[in-house]
């Protein structure tokens, strides 16, 4: 069995990797680690943008096979939407064992995409759009392993901009998780 894994800069990135991933997995489901929800239609007048990429992943793969975790940012109509369209766990990875053991027993394709902005700022700064409040570098690991077992055949890795930390912690930090990452789900 493949895996495949992107690692990204702007979480658009995310879109191309999951539109040939759907191609291959038509029941593919996504689990997605974020600050933001990425649900807009549109940025700026952009349907394509970072704040928009959830959303177009949802014109793929249509309602419930998006889970949504450590959401503390957006805009009311997108967190609507979330409660309406997706499995949305805002602030933290409260569901997760849940939402893991539905997937596993089904047996459902995953493609997990985790922005490193779910990260609170205080161990992760180096992001462009940090946001107060997020979750520990632990319990970020502790999610990874917790997901590990189902089906994962797609992952990506985004949203480190190593030139707003000049302290490097936020590259150590996503170097260490993408470690972590490779043990935990690789095949």
């Amino acid at each position: 069995m493949s895996f495949h894994l992107l690692l990204g800069g702007e979480h658009l990135v995310t879109l191309g990797a999951v539109r040939a991933v759907a191609e291959k997995y038509p029941d593919l489901h996504i689990i997605h680690f974020d600050a933001h929800a990425d649900l807009r239609d549109d940025y700026l007048g952009a349907k394509l943008s970072h704040a928009c990429v959830i959303r177009r992943c949802h014109d793929i793969l249509g309602d419930g096979r998006i889970h949504q975790f450590c959401i503390r940012s957006g805009e009311k109509s997108e967190f609507a939407f979330g409660r309406a369209h997706t499995d949305f766990h805002p602030l933290s990875f409260d569901g997760l064992s849940d939402c893991v053991a539905r997937l596993k027993k089904e047996n459902v394709p995953v493609y997990l995409t985790i922005d490193l902005d779910s990260l609170d700022p205080s161990c992760f700064p180096g992001t462009g759009t940090p946001e107060a409040g997020g979750v520990t570098f632990l319990q970020l690991l502790d999610a990874i392993l917790t997901v590990k077992d189902v089906n994962i055949v797609g992952a990506d890795l985004n949203e480190l901009a190593p030139m707003l930390d000049p302290s490097g912690v936020s590259t150590a930090a996503a170097c260490k998780v993408l470690r972590e990452l490779l043990l935990a789900i690789g095949r």
